[in-house]
């Protein structure tokens, strides 16, 4: 199992095989909070970010403060943008408080085998197409297909310095 490079708790993850920054992986499935906004919609990550951050630290029917993890994922799919956190220390939906927010829902989320490409700095849309067209020659290159969207995941907070700061793109393959 790889171990946890942060002070947040990971989800672990066994480790199939690696070419340089490109790693197969194999993940369970974990217990997490999402939020969905509609594509055309003027709400940005920093509000998802926001409403995800009020839940775990008190806003929910307990009161109850949630251990932060690592990462944020991100994606894009069905014209909408979705954020999730992983609630770690949760075994099922149940474990958790219920939420005082509305546009957060619980879910089980299963990643299975992924591939994922990492990098420092910074995460704007430049920076992430250029690693997600890395990760997508690599994977066409070795004849391996796609199941899912590419997501993106940021293991730091904003405050870190960009060259210190741990990101990937990670998609589920077949």
């Amino acid at each position: 199992m790889a171990t946890a490079e942060s002070k947040y708790k990971e989800p672990q993850f066994n480790l199939i095989s690696k070419d340089e920054n490109i790693e197969i992986r194999e993940y369970s499935k974990y217990v997490i909070a999402k939020t969905t906004h509609n594509l055309n919609d003027d709400k940005n990550e920093n509000n998802m970010f926001r409403t995800l951050a009020s839940y775990i630290f008190g806003d929910n029917h307990d009161n109850e403060k949630i251990a932060m993890t690592a990462p944020v994922t991100t994606f894009e799919e069905n014209n909408t943008s979705e954020m999730i956190f992983y609630m770690l220390d949760a075994d099922s939906i149940d474990d958790l408080p219920y939420t005082n927010i509305e546009n957060i829902d619980f879910d089980m989320f299963t990643l299975g085998k992924c591939a994922a490409i990492s990098f420092s700095w910074f995460t704007g849309d430049k920076r992430v197409e250029k690693y997600e067209l890395r990760l997508k020659d690599y994977l066409s290159k070795n004849n391996i297909t796609t199941n899912g969207p590419f997501m993106l995941n940021r293991y730091d907070p904003p405050w870190k310095l960009p060259f210190l700061r741990r990101n990937e793109i990670i998609v589920r393959i077949d």
